[in-house]
């Protein structure tokens, strides 16, 4: 019994300290989880804008061309907004997934501490 004195505050010490740094860690995640997503939207904007740039580069079309491409802007507007409403979704679902792998790990995280800490 004596030992188990002697031992005990030590032991719920290393538990508390592994406690904190499990929740250092988590935070550092969600940091880090953030950072990636913003990378990723930046990087997506800059693909966006290299393609597009790309594309007024390489559509150059003559003048007597210019007078059909005005009518075909209108049935154009169709594909370009359901192309637009599609990225869109991707990344809502990519958001999503991120989100849910954050919060996935703070539940475990929360497991853990909860079972530490008995």
């Amino acid at each position: 019994m004596d030992v188990t004195r002697e031992e005990l505050p030590d032991t719920m010490a290393a538990i508390r300290l592994s406690g904190m740094e499990i929740s250092d860690l988590t935070m550092e995640l969600s940091d880090l989880g953030q950072e990636i997503t913003q990378g990723v939207k930046g990087s997506t904007k800059a693909v966006r804008v290299a393609e597009e740039s790309l594309r007024r580069l390489t559509d150059f079309t003559p003048p007597a061309r210019v007078q059909e491409e005005a009518s075909s802007i209108i049935e154009a507007s169709g594909p370009v907004l359901a192309q637009t409403a599609r990225n869109i979704k991707d990344e809502i679902v990519e958001g999503r997934a991120m989100l849910q792998m954050f919060f996935s790990l703070s539940r475990f995280t929360r497991v853990v501490l909860n079972y530490l800490s008995r």
